[in-house]
C-alpha cells in the first residue's frame, strides 16, 4: 500500500568513521574523538567513538580520563569539525536530489521521499546506502515510516550500518509497545518524570493525559499524544540555519548561580557578536552537566529582544534548569534563534520588550 513516507538517514559514529576511511590503520582499533576543553591536557570529553571503543565502555560525553582509565590501547583523535561539515555538506546535497531534506544535525536528516509502498521504500533506501558509501566510502544506518519520529526509531532499530522499514502492523505496534525512553527528544530526566506518573510505554499517555500535561508541559503531552493516537504528522521541513550559539567552560564544575553567571553572559556577549547586529525572537540555555549529558531551557518572544533583556532571560533560565537538576553544570551556553536583523537607527530608540 502506498502511503507518504519519511526517510531517516544517520552517519553512523560519524566523526569516528571519517577518521577510518581517512586512515585504514584505526580500522579495528577503538577510536575516540574528542573534544579538548583545554583546561588542561586530558580535559574534556569524547564527543564520538567507534564500535570497538564503545564496546569497551567508550562512549560519547564521558570524560577523556575516564576513557584513559577504561583502556590504554584507545586512539584519542582530537575533533575536526570543519572536515566533517565539508563531508557532511557532499552527502546532505546527495540526500536532497533524493527528495526534500531536513538537515537534524551534521550527521542526521530526514528525506521526505512521497508516496511510496514497503518494497519502494527498500529500493530506495539500499541505493541511498550504495551511493553514499560509493561516493563517501561510508557506512550509513537509514529508517523509513510514515512519520519523521518513528523512521528514527527505525534507524536506532538497525543500527549499525542497518535499514529498517516499517509497515503499517510495525508502525501500529510501536504505537502500542514502544517504551518512552526510546522517543526522541524524551530524554532521562523527562522518562523518570513520566515513569512517575505511570507512563513507562507510549501507549499509556493516552490514559494519563491530564497528569501528562501537568508533568511534561502542553507542548511536550502533545506531541506524545499524538504520536501514540496516529495524528502526528510534522512535515519535513528545509531548514535554513537562523540561529547562533556559543558554550564557554567554567573554571569548575558547580551549581552556584553567581559562579555560573559571567561565563552564561560571556557566551551571550559572544553570541550576539556573531549575530551581527540580528536580534532573536528565541534564546535557549544550554548547561553540559557534570556527567556530560545536556539540558536545555528555552523562551521565545513576540518581538527581537536585545543583549540586556537576553541577559535576564537566560539567567532566569538558568535558576530554572539548577532548580529542576540537582547535579553541577561543567558547560555552559546560549543559543539565539530566529534572528531577524533590526536597523541600528531604530535600534536606538526602542528597546524590545518581553512578552
Amino acid at each position: 500500500m502506498k502511503r507518504n513516507r519519511v526517510l531517516f538517514v544517520d552517519f553512523d559514529y560519524f566523526y569516528a568513521q571519517v577518521e577510518e576511511v581517512l586512515n585504514p590503520s584505526l580500522r579495528g582499533k577503538p577510536v575516540a574523538v574528542c573534544v579538548f576543553s583545554g583546561r588542561t591536557e586530558d580535559s574534556g570529553a569524547v564527543a564520538t567513538s567507534n564500535y570497538e571503543a564503545r564496546r569497551l565502555g567508550i562512549k560519547a560525553g564521558i570524560p577523556i580520563v575516564k576513557a584513559k582509565k577504561i583502556s590504554n590501547e584507545v586512539v584519542l583523535l582530537p575533533m575536526r569539525k570543519e572536515l566533517y561539515k565539508t563531508i557532511s555538506d557532499r552527502i546532505m546535497e546527495y540526500l536532497s536530489t533524493v527528495g526534500t531534506i531536513e538537515v537534524a544535525s551534521i550527521d542526521e536528516a530526514y528525506v521526505d521521499i512521497g508516496e511510496k509502498d514497503v518494497e519502494e521504500s527498500l529500493s530506495m533506501a539500499r541505493e541511498i546506502k550504495r551511493k553514499i558509501f560509493e561516493k563517501e566510502k561510508l557506512k550509513v544506518s537509514v529508517g523509513v515510516a510514515t512519520n519523521k519520529v518513528f523512521a528514527k526509531v527505525a534507524c536506532e532499530m538497525g543500527k549499525p550500518d542497518g535499514l529498517v522499514v516499517l509497515d503499517e502492523k510495525q508502525e501500529e505496534d510501536l504505537r502500542t509497545n514502544v517504551k518512552v525512553g526510546d522517543i526522541p527528544g524524551i530524554g532521562p530526566v523527562l522518562e523518570e518524570k513520566l515513569k512517575g506518573i505511570g507512563v513507562i510505554k507510549l501507549s499509556d499517555v493516552l490514559e494519563h493525559e491530564a497528569s501528562l500535561r501537568r508533568a511534561v508541559g502542553q507542548a511536550k503531552a502533545e506531541y506524545l499524544i499524538s504520536l501514540a493516537n496516529g495524528t502526528y504528522n510534522d512535515p519535513v521541513t528545509p531548514r535554513h540555519r537562523k540561529h547562533q550559539g556559543r558554550y564557554v567552560t567554567l573554571k569548575r564544575n558547580t551549581r552556584d548561580p553567581e559562579e555560573i553567571k559571567p561565563f552564561l553572559y560571556r557566551a551571550i556577549d559572544e553570541t550576539f557578536a556573531k549575530a551581527q547586529g540580528s536580534l532573536p525572537m528565541e534564546i535557549h540555555v544550554v548547561a553540559i552537566m557534570e556527567d556530560i549529558d545536556i539540558v536545555s531551557r528555552s523562551r521565545t518572544f513576540r518581538h527581537p529582544i536585545n543583549k540586556e533583556e537576553a541577559y535576564k532571560v537566560c539567567y532566569d533560565l538558568l535558576l530554572t534548569i539548577l532548580k529542576e537538576d540537582k547535579r553541577k553544570v561543567r558547560r555552559v551556553g546560549a543559543t539565539l534563534g530566529k534572528l531577524k536583523r533590526v536597523d541600528g537607527s531604530l535600534d536606538q530608540f526602542f528597546d524590545f520588550k518581553i512578552d
